[in-house]
């Protein structure tokens, strides 16, 4: 072996172990950056991606509902796992996304959680929820739990590892100063799977009876548990099944399946997510052509069967290579994603579903989207697009928010003090530093625009409703 490279590979093994993590661990990770050093970029050969056939990949929610009514005896197989690791960094936060608030005073953590409650209580069981927590997020999740008073009979949280980020080309460390948070990364979800039967967690649900895992974003709250989908899988005899909802042009990057085709012969299902797609083939992945849907990253998977193919050492997730600069320096970091499993599995199926199971928040546009009366927590603590919203025959509500003054959630609630009424908006686009100080109806296609330096109030308008089709209001 080169030197340097055996160099680097024995400093990450150090690296690594003095913060307790495995061997095993290690040894895949080091495998990782081996692939990196042979060329891999994560990035799909095009001629491989072969389309959908929507009568063997894909059914409908719909179908299903049809066909399986959900019967409540088959719950108590069922366990569900939140990803919980996510700082929110790209809405300015530095603790938990799961902590704000969402609706009604509660955060998005107690809204999951009354989710479950209500579960058990409605069908006199235990469904045990498990959040996969990230070393960022853990114990102040946790706090919020107690606070909740949310318990069970199993733990409530198993820690996701963290790799080094790697300085490029040499592939070595990253080394800023001692314990800074920033030599490290999350190794992306689709950590999840290894992570599961490293800790025991996976023998222990098995051992108990748990035959299926929902896996969802724990900031989707559309994501609920649907009898109806468990008792088709457990039917079926399914091994993996990925919930997607059709696409819109808002709906670029999304991840999305695909059969792959190799010398003519159809292989197994795979995901494909945007930093695999090659740059002249983009326009493609974002279109509403080739690929109709896209993936929620709501995720049901047979437990049993995910330990045998753990178990048997061929497991394969897709590698993502995430370039990023770290203080200066260009960094790698090396990824996975879950829903990307699905090629190590025979029995798998593409579900079509509703939006309503898809409500995200990633930009403090969805936030507000969330947060208003455009979105509602229903009795089941799910949080769905208003009824009516959609009696009206609106879509999904475009927000763009001036990023100078409303990209952070800090300056988001500082400036938006009252919640404005969408039910009725289109489109709302928000330019220069406008304080929401007082509650107002905005309808159709809105856009608020201040071009002065100062601040100005929404009051100073001196409307309670603003309706008009592309009204452009100007403070003077």
């Amino acid at each position: 072996m080169d030197p340097l490279i055996a160099e680097s590979e024995k400093l990450i093994k150090e690296k690594m172990s003095r913060e307790g993590l495995s061997e095993e661990f290690i040894s895949d990770f080091i495998s990782k950056t081996q692939e990196v050093r042979n060329g891999e970029t994560g990035i799909v050969k095009w001629e491989e991606v072969g389309d959908l056939d929507p009568n063997k990949d894909e059914i409908s929610l719909e179908k299903i509902e049809s066909e399986y009514p959900g019967d409540p005896k088959f719950l108590k197989e069922l366990v569900v796992i939140k990803l919980n690791g996510g700082l929110g960094t790209s809405m300015g936060l530095s603790g938990p996304k799961s902590l704000i608030e969402i609706k009604d005073g509660m955060s998005f953590l107690e809204v999951v959680c009354r989710q479950v409650e209500y579960i058990r209580q409605k069908y006199n069981l235990e469904v045990p929820l498990i959040l996969m927590d990230s070393f960022s997020t853990q114990d102040e999740s946790q706090e919020e739990l107690k606070k909740i008073k949310f318990s069970q009979n199993y733990p409530t949280s198993f820690l996701q590892h963290k790799v080094p980020r790697l300085v490029v080309p040499e592939l070595k460390p990253l080394e800023i100063s001692k314990g800074n948070s920033e030599e490290w990364c999350p190794p992306g979800h689709g950590d999840i799977w290894f992570t599961l039967l490293e800790t025991g967690l996976l023998d222990r649900l098995l051992e108990n009876g748990y035959k299926v895992a929902f896996v969802s974003n724990g900031d989707n709250l559309g994501a609920t548990v649907h009898p109806g989908i468990l008792e088709y899988i457990l039917k079926e005899n399914l091994d993996f099944c990925m919930e997607m909802t059709p696409k819109t042009l808002a709906d670029k990057k999304g991840g999305a399946i695909f059969r792959r085709v190799v010398g003519g012969e159809k292989k197994n299902l795979q995901l494909l997510e945007t930093a695999q797609v090659p740059s002249d083939h983009m326009h493609e992945f974002e279109g509403l052509g080739k690929f109709r849907t896209f993936s929620t990253n709501n995720l049901w998977i047979r437990l049993d069967v995910l330990k045998e193919k753990l178990l048997e050492g061929s497991f394969k997730l897709s590698l993502i290579v995430n370039p990023k600069k770290v203080e200066g320096k260009e960094v790698l970091q090396l990824e996975t994603a879950m829903g990307s499993a699905i090629q190590n599995f025979s029995n798998t199926k593409g579900l079509i579903i509703p939006r309503d199971r898809f409500a995200p928040v990633k930009k403090c546009e969805d936030y507000l989207v969330r947060r208003s009366d455009a979105y509602s927590l229903n009795p089941d603590f799910s949080v769905t697009m208003s009824e009516e919203r959609k009696k009206a025959g609106l879509g999904e509500l475009v927000i763009s928010l001036d990023e100078t003054y409303y990209k952070k959630v800090r300056d988001f609630t500082d400036r938006i003090q009252a919640i404005p009424s969408l039910v009725r908006c289109t489109s709302l686009k928000v330019e220069g530093d406008i304080l929401f100080d007082k509650k107002v109806i905005l309808e159709g296609d809105v856009i608020l625009v201040n071009p002065g330096p100062g601040q100005r109030k929404l009051s100073e308008l001196g409307v309670d409703r603003i309706s008009n089709d592309s009204l452009r209001f100007r403070f003077t």
